[in-house]
């Protein structure tokens, strides 16, 4: 037999093997379906949560440990596709509402978040549009910034959760990296004209002193819309400042990358709905927000009884009622969960030291 008969003959026989494996694991796929569908029957006859983001999270990380031969972004990919397919026939596709227009930081937590498969994910122009349209049952979870390393609070979410009877199922944080991006064919100097959210522009300041100082800078409502904007014109001297995520989706250049004047520039990011977070793990966290009785000392009390129950205080800020003239509340958050024996004991013994007092929410922690 010649070598080019051999080569064939062994080609062939991988191909067939290949056919058999695909052919098994069509049949277990077909095994987990069947499983996924009596999951969605169990949990619709108990009322129970039918969609956990978080629990797909577990699920990828276990996946993509095991994997020897492919990277570990494809075994994601591949899994996403999987578990977005048992969506559609669970008939629990979610629907995520993000500060838009796409492209956005705030659009890339919530895919940090949530599964590209099997997720809907829709702008919208406000914190107050997303809360009202998670109200109406319209989406089924939010994604907005809470707070920045740099600028403190995000306050308009907080008021919202403040205001609003909706809940934190969750939290991400993002590293905010920002980029200069222009039309293909642009260089440094053609650069006039940027676009770009005040808040980039106060992160990029340094950098844009130092490379382009006479450049004119446009504010617009978001690093987003900014790049939109360049793509629409499609003129050398205009650039934009955002992200790379926004710049593939517009189909533009990143001319320059990581201009951001401190590198430590993170966001945190909450997932807001009208249902609690389901999930357990060994570290989660509270959120609680309350107002203190007027007389002095009134806030130590309050900590004290975190201190005294060795509870961990991870955040605590004030900020105006915005009913009462020179009335604060504070915002507090802590590890721990609210089934715990000892953080009930502890939120029961602080309502006798507070006028108002409302959780949040309770989840993992990151």
């Amino acid at each position: 037999m010649s070598e080019d008969k051999k080569y064939e003959k062994e080609l062939e026989e991988y191909r067939k093997q290949i056919d058999q494996i695909d052919d098994t694991l069509v049949d277990l796929l077909n095994q987990r379906g069947n499983i996924v569908l009596k999951v969605s029957t169990l949990k619709k006859k108990y009322n129970l949560e039918t969609y956990q983001p978080a629990r797909e999270r577990e699920i990828i990380q276990r996946i993509k440990s095991k994997s020897t031969v492919f990277k570990s972004s494809n075994m994601e990919s591949i899994w996403n596709e999987i578990m977005g397919a048992s969506k559609v026939i669970q008939n629990t596709t979610a629907k995520v509402g993000y500060l838009g227009p796409e492209g956005t930081f705030t659009h890339q937590a919530a895919l940090e978040m949530f599964s590209r498969s099997g997720t809907e994910f829709l702008p919208y122009n406000n914190a107050l549009e997303i809360f009202e349209n998670i109200e109406k049952d319209n989406i089924d979870f939010g994604v907005l910034p809470i707070e920045n390393t740099l600028q403190g609070t995000v306050r308009d979410t907080l008021d919202l959760l403040i205001e609003k009877d909706l809940v934190i199922y969750g939290e991400v944080e993002l590293k905010i990296i920002q980029n200069l991006i222009t039309v293909k064919e642009a260089e440094l100097s053609d650069i006039k004209n940027i676009f770009s959210h005040p808040q980039a522009f106060a992160q990029t300041k340094s950098w844009i002193k130092a490379n382009i100082p006479n450049a004119i800078l446009i504010d617009v409502s978001s690093t987003a819309e900014a790049v939109r904007r360049v793509e629409k014109l499609n003129d050398k001297s205009h650039a934009a400042i955002g992200t790379e995520f926004a710049s593939e989706i517009y189909d533009l250049k990143v001319l320059n990358s990581r201009i951001e004047d401190n590198p430590s520039n993170f966001t945190r990011f909450l997932i807001i709905s009208k249902q609690k977070n389901p999930l357990k793990s060994e570290n989660m966290k509270t959120s609680v927000v309350f107002v203190t009785k007027h007389v002095p000392g009134a806030l130590y009390w309050v900590l004290k009884i975190f201190s005294d129950a060795e509870i961990n205080l991870l955040k605590i800020e004030s900020r105006p009622s915005r009913k009462g003239r020179w009335e604060y509340i504070f915002l507090m958050d802590f590890a721990g969960d609210i089934d715990d024996d000892k953080v009930k004991s502890a939120l029961d013994l602080m309502k006798t030291n507070v006028i108002w007092q409302k959780i949040l929410g309770c989840y993992p922690l990151k």
